[in-house]
């Protein structure tokens, strides 16, 4: 654990839900997996990470905070199947089909790429209105600054037309 202050009883709660998770994964796979590392972070909208080369998972903190058990029951196993693909695929896509494996058929979860909790207030930034030829879009102050700049340019997934400012 790092040094930002951590409720114990919830840190207990992330280390229990790992754990469970990670027995399911050492009996699915017969393979005796680490424990790993655990670090709590402060800021950003990004719930949690995982570290592959280091064994750790970067939890959100303030999420966790506002979010409690919600928030383990779907980041601690999301972060930890990405663990378990790494050791046992090595790298492939960050949410591709060994990873909805892992979260369906091991841990029996739904396998969500992203998150739905509320940001915390120092996380919401300026964002930027754009278009495209099927719906509107809002983008960071990074990529607006970057399409002013003429150093990116941005396209729909959808309709895969190039964003235009509003």
């Amino acid at each position: 654990m790092n040094k930002l202050s951590v409720p114990i009883d919830l840190h207990n709660d992330v280390m229990s839900c790992l754990r469970q998770y990670l027995l399911i994964a050492s009996r699915f796979f017969n393979t005796i997996f680490a424990e790993p590392q655990i670090i709590y972070r402060n800021k950003g909208s990004i719930a949690g990470s995982a570290l592959l080369q280091q064994w750790q998972i970067q939890l959100n903190l303030a999420m966790l905070l506002d979010n409690h058990s919600q928030f383990i029951d779907e980041v601690v196993p999301h972060e930890l199947a990405h663990l378990i693909v790494y050791q046992k695929f090595g790298h492939v896509k960050p949410h591709g089909k060994e990873w909805q494996s892992v979260m369906t058929e091991v841990f029996k979860l739904a396998a969500r790429r992203t998150h739905t909790f509320r940001l915390p207030e120092s996380t919401i930034r300026q964002q930027y209105h754009y278009y495209c030829q099927c719906k509107n879009h809002l983008l960071t102050a990074i990529r607006h600054n970057k399409i002013r700049h003429h150093q990116a340019q941005y396209y729909c997934k959808n309709c895969r037309s190039l964003l235009q400012p509003k």
